[in-house]
């Protein structure tokens, strides 16, 4: 073989080789998937609706690894940053009532998160967890009292240092539960002046009345057999 015919065949190969990357290329370029981005700007810890985000059809090589592809998976979700119109929503910054430890974004204008530490609960919130709902009580200079009924435990928190405690499950230093501010106003005077107990509710829990009970009462009347109770 001359070396004509050898840088010819070389020519030819390295031609091959070229077209085939720019197919490569070109067909990465012409690829379109669908991104979800902002319709509109809006700022940091908006919920996003119909009106602030859509999907729209991409380069694939111009779309971000973590980017939303499904405005479903967008809608409701609170954004932790503020995004212009145009740009793609990440899931990374976005957060649900739903998600671990992000009870904030699920809070309405009107709720609030209250924290009770378990030392200031009578029971410490053992068995108590996320989701649950819970009743609490007062007992205050003789006379006990219903606080609040159904009660949403939005998390409960623990010692990270130590998950663990003779092969058991640590206790839970304390819980955040939704609430008002006028009920936090009540626990809280509850916590500071008398003994708070709760107890909690079944799936099937609804409110029910509850007309408090006093120390003079414990002898009268009542469901219980108060002759094997009391001898």
């Amino acid at each position: 073989m001359s070396a004509r015919t050898r840088y010819l065949l070389l020519a030819l190969a390295a031609a091959l080789l070229a077209g085939i990357f720019v197919h490569i290329y070109l067909s990465g370029v012409a690829r379109r998937v669908p991104v979800v981005v902002a319709a509109r700007d809006f700022e940091a810890y908006s919920v996003l609706d119909a009106h602030l985000v859509r999907t729209v059809l991409l380069p694939a090589s111009a779309v971000h690894p973590a980017s939303v592809s499904r405005t479903a998976d967008a809608l409701g979700k609170t954004s932790l940053v503020p995004r212009r119109q145009g740009e793609q929503i990440l899931a990374s910054s976005l957060v649900s009532g739903d998600d671990p430890g992000e009870y904030r974004a699920g809070l309405r204008p009107e709720e609030r998160a209250l924290c009770l530490p378990a030392e200031v609960v009578l029971g410490g919130w053992l068995g108590v967890a996320p989701g649950d709902y819970v009743d609490l009580t007062v007992v205050l200079d003789g006379v006990s009292h219903c606080l609040a009924q159904g009660l949403e435990v939005l998390d409960v928190v623990k010692d990270p240092s130590t998950p663990f405690s003779g092969g058991r499950v640590q206790a839970p230093l304390g819980v955040f539960l939704r609430v008002t501010p006028a009920q936090a106003e009540r626990i809280t005077l509850a916590v500071e002046y008398g003994k708070v107990y709760f107890s909690v509710l079944g799936y099937a829990g609804v409110p029910v009345p509850a007309s408090g009970a006093r120390l003079q009462d414990l002898y009268g009347g009542g469901e219980v057999e108060t002759d094997v109770l009391w001898p």
